[in-house]
């Protein structure tokens, strides 16, 4: 009787524990990208506020775990892939000692607010969303609502209109499309993160609320003008396709949908081709041109990718002159002007906060260590795995494209507090050992 007492108090500790995370994980992906404080001025209206946000989640969640510390070894799987995480939270703590700010690697640098701390709100939503399981589809529908809102938001900024004062630091966007993420770049990574989902939503589940959303999406991504994010979203599309080929034998009982979506993006881009002057086609061009430029090594090549090839060269330099411990979490903007501030009087005439390296994967290198981005890079690719073992249960179709389109979208791009958590809970998501197949 003991035992079978024992075993029903469990059941119930377990489906409570499942019930607040689902509802943290519906907080943090379709209530924090709304978040933001439009008060203009110096103050910090995008980042520090979801950072805050998600702190409170994120403590509210170890409030609850202390609680009950003897049942942890329930919430925590003792795999391979949390073994990898822990090894590099490990390697991000050893970097503090090698820091020049330590102020900045703990908290984070003003106006990005992504220093240790925030890396381990990152990992905690990661282990939330491994364990949340979630399997209902209108959890998904409310965070496409919240995707919707951003992205009309994002559109009409593009158009001219926005009805929030600015900060400092939007104040010169002009008619750029930086919604609640507070930069293009930073909206189009979140955008890559969301349209799979939409294309889930109309494909598999037949919904036509999916179609619509995809639409808004699509058009709000072309009016950030974020080459990364475009080829990100075009690689999820591709991932996508390939997933639903090799998960699902039926797969040609979907293509009258799929012909629906392919006519609707050729519609949208035909249509912001033509409101934009032919933005859309010379903005593509240009991506052919730029990797042209800086693969061939040519004259021109600093210039690359909005400077991204003048960056790139130095931090390599950086890296090579200390590849175990780097040079500190948010610590890059002093080590690039300490060694090449006459590089960048040169090259810009005055010397310029370079505070990411604009490819995440050489940033968490320059900043924490190459075997630090080693691990980090096994991590990943273990909770992928998982993810493409979940795709008969759906959860791998939902979300792994997404992943993938981050991914590739961040090697033109960074890690930023206003987008990064979702790729996080994303990919616990597809990380989780069983899943449901109400998907």
């Amino acid at each position: 009787m003991d035992s079978t007492k024992i075993a029903l108090d469990n059941n119930i500790y377990m489906d409570k524990l499942q019930n607040i995370a689902r509802i943290t994980l519906l907080f943090v992906l379709a209530g924090v990208p709304l978040v933001f404080i439009p008060i203009g001025g110096n103050f910090d209206q995008f980042f520090l506020p979801k950072v805050l946000v998600l702190f409170i989640l994120d403590l509210g969640f170890y409030v609850m775990m202390f609680i009950n510390y003897k049942k942890i070894d329930k919430f925590v799987d003792n795999d391979i892939t949390n073994k990898l995480l822990l090894v590099y939270f490990a390697l991000l703590i050893v970097s503090l000692f090698f820091t020049d700010n330590l102020i900045f690697a703990v908290f984070g640098r003003p106006d990005r607010s992504e220093g240790i701390i925030t890396f381990l709100i990152y990992m905690t939503l990661f282990l939330i969303g491994r364990y949340s399981k979630i399997s209902d589809n209108r959890f998904y529908t409310a965070i496409i609502y919240a995707a919707v809102i951003v992205s009309i938001y994002g559109i009409l900024q593009y158009h001219g209109f926005d009805p929030f004062p600015r900060n400092y630091r939007t104040l010169d966007y002009g008619k750029s499309a930086f919604s609640t993420m507070g930069n293009s770049n930073f909206l189009g990574s979140y955008l890559v993160l969301m349209i799979p989902v939409t294309v889930y939503l109309y494909i598999i589940k037949k919904r036509n609320f999916g179609l619509l959303s995809y639409s808004v999406l699509l058009y709000c991504l072309l009016c950030s003008r974020t080459r990364g994010a475009w080829l990100g979203t075009m690689l999820s599309a591709m991932c996508f396709v390939i997933l639903h080929i090799i998960s699902d034998r039926n797969f040609k009982y979907y293509l009258k949908r799929y012909f629906v979506i392919i006519l609707i993006s050729i519609i949208i881009m035909l249509l912001f081709n033509l409101l934009s002057d032919g933005g859309l086609v010379n903005r593509f061009l240009s991506i052919l041109l730029d990797a042209n430029e800086f693969l061939s090594g040519g004259d021109k090549s600093d210039y690359t990718g909005s400077h991204r090839g003048f960056i790139w060269k130095r931090v390599i330099e950086l890296i090579k002159s200390r590849p175990l411990t780097g040079y500190g979490i948010e610590n890059l903007g002093e080590t690039f002007i300490k060694y090449y501030s006459n590089d960048m009087i040169e090259f810009w005439g005055e010397p310029r906060y370079v505070d990411k390296t604009h490819n995440d994967f050489l940033n968490i290198a320059v900043t924490t260590g190459v075997p630090s981005m080693i691990i980090y890079l096994s991590f990943v690719f273990s909770a992928i795995n998982k993810g493409i073992k979940n795709l008969q249960n759906n959860m791998g179709l939902l979300l792994l494209p997404s992943v993938l389109g981050y991914l590739a979208a961040i090697f033109f791009n960074i890690s930023v507090t206003s987008v990064a958590y979702v790729y996080w809970v994303f990919l616990g998501m597809i990380a989780s050992s069983t899943i449901k197949s109400e998907l």
